[in-house]
């Protein structure tokens, strides 16, 4: 979860829910100027969620592609922290064009002319015609319709911020109970379901960023778990230094996913994790990895 952030003991009054509605919004880019701008969301330390980031460079990216192009990968890099009192302004560089493939880099400019964020995105042409192989499989995991989500979790509890327990545009529901405020069993992974709280528009690009968005959520939080902290103990924080995504297939996130992630590393401040996304069938969809600066409490 991006950006950094300490826990207050008390969550400040910009930590709004943000609804499907809200996000979708939030992904509708106008062009001005020569730039793709879009509109930031509050976040409990006053700076753009790195999720958002990532979605709307993806929209950005995608607005300017042939329209039967899908993405196929995503490389980003967290520069700057981001403040949520100015539009998002997006400079898209079209790097290379073809008929099957195309790359773009999207840059988020600050007023000053300096990149506070970057991604490099692949788009390509869909051949079912070709080779499949995916041989990840999902953990056993119950179902989601057997779990509580996280309001259902820690909807009255004040020591978590509430942008954690509040509302959000999907269903997140860990299969075990995150390391929030009390310590879980040591392990470097952990699975989670994951759905839209409404239906998504028919849209392939806003389809894209929706998985980007919620690739951003939970993806280091097995570093909690694997050296026995606790994700809103006084001090600890986290910050998106890089997200990678490879899309193996182009799912629709309004159904029901799986997404298991697992931390590689922990060492020198720094985490490494890596997560997958996996359709209600077990079909290895969605490839994601992080690295951050993780600090335990």
């Amino acid at each position: 979860m991006s950006p950094a952030s300490s826990t207050p003991t008390h969550a400040p009054a910009s930590e709004a829910a943000v609804t499907l509605d809200e996000l979708l919004r939030l992904l509708t880019l106008r062009e001005e100027d020569g730039y793709a701008v879009g509109q930031p969301q509050q976040h409990p330390e006053d700076r753009v969620f790195g999720g958002l980031l990532l979605a709307q460079a993806v929209v950005a990216a995608g607005r300017s592609v042939p329209a039967h192009h899908r993405p196929f990968t995503l490389q980003a890099d967290f520069v700057a922290g981001v403040p949520t009192d100015e539009p998002l302004r997006w400079r898209v560089d079209h790097v290379s064009e073809a008929a099957s493939l195309t790359t773009r880099r999207t840059t988020l400019v600050a007023p000053d002319g300096s990149e506070r964020f970057t991604a490099l995105s692949r788009w390509g042409s869909v051949r079912d015609d070709l080779a499949d192989h995916r041989p990840a499989a999902a953990r056993a995991a119950p179902a989601p319709e057997e779990l509580p989500g996280l309001p259902e979790r820690f909807g009255d509890d004040e020591r978590i911020p509430r942008w954690w327990r509040a509302e959000r545009p999907v269903h997140f529901r860990h299969t075990e109970a995150p390391p929030y405020v009390e310590t879980t069993a040591r392990q470097d992974h952990q699975s989670a379901w994951l759905r839209t709280t409404s239906a998504l528009p028919d849209d392939p690009v806003v389809h894209a960023a929706v998985v980007a968005y919620v690739t951003d959520m939970s993806i280091l939080e097995g570093a909690f778990r694997a050296l026995g902290s606790r994700r809103h103990a006084p001090g600890s924080r986290i910050l998106s230094l890089t997200h990678t995504l490879a899309w193996h297939a182009h799912p629709d996130l309004s159904s029901w996913h799986q997404f298991d992630s697992e931390v590689r590393a922990v060492a020198h401040g720094r985490t490494q994790g890596e997560g997958r996304i996996f359709d209600r069938d077990g079909h290895h969809v969605v490839t994601a990895g992080q690295v951050g600066l993780v600090r335990l409490a």
